[in-house]
């Protein structure tokens, strides 16, 4: 439960790079992760490391709790918020660990989730996200490399559990 933010943020960094816009997906220009179409007001095009940091970290990190959770499940709980939104990541959260589904984390989620198995509730997780990638109109184009991902998550977040 302790300040794991910026470690979080070198596994999103890892999958999130340079500028892109690419005409397929739906985010429009985007770089280091941030999208034009989640961030309107952000000049996608000039956003430097540092900034995009900071948009994590008060749109993503912070409104999911992740400071609130255990070693793993804040790693995975924060990728989500990132790749799939962070209503969809906190209810799947509560969903995961048992809690009251509202999507808004709090003394309840948080209650939730320090008192599930923590692998279990990686475990479950992992599985949602993925069955909710199966289920987008951009699957056949997008899915394996989501997939890929969700992978490489999935291992650091059980990594993060056992220490």
């Amino acid at each position: 439960m302790k300040e794991s933010f910026d470690s979080a943020m070198e596994a999103i960094f890892a999958w999130e790079g340079g500028y892109v816009d690419n005409p397929n997906d739906p985010g429009g220009a985007t770089k280091y992760g941030i999208s034009k179409r989640a961030h309107p007001e952000v000049n996608i095009s000039k956003l430097t490391k540092k900034q995009a940091r900071e948009i994590y970290r008060q749109s993503y990190w912070q409104p999911c709790g992740c400071e609130e959770l255990p070693a793993g499940l804040d790693l995975l709980v924060f990728d989500c918020a990132v790749n799939q939104g962070p209503g969809f990541a906190v209810r799947t959260l509560q969903q995961s660990v048992g809690a009251a589904e509202d999507g808004i984390f709090g003394s309840r989620t948080k209650e939730a989730a320090e008192s599930a198995d923590p692998r279990e509730a990686i475990r479950e997780l992992v599985a949602r996200r993925g069955q909710r990638y199966g289920k987008l109109a951009n699957f056949s184009r997008f899915g394996l490399g989501w997939m890929r991902r969700l992978s490489d998550i999935h291992q650091r977040a059980l990594e993060l559990a056992k220490s």
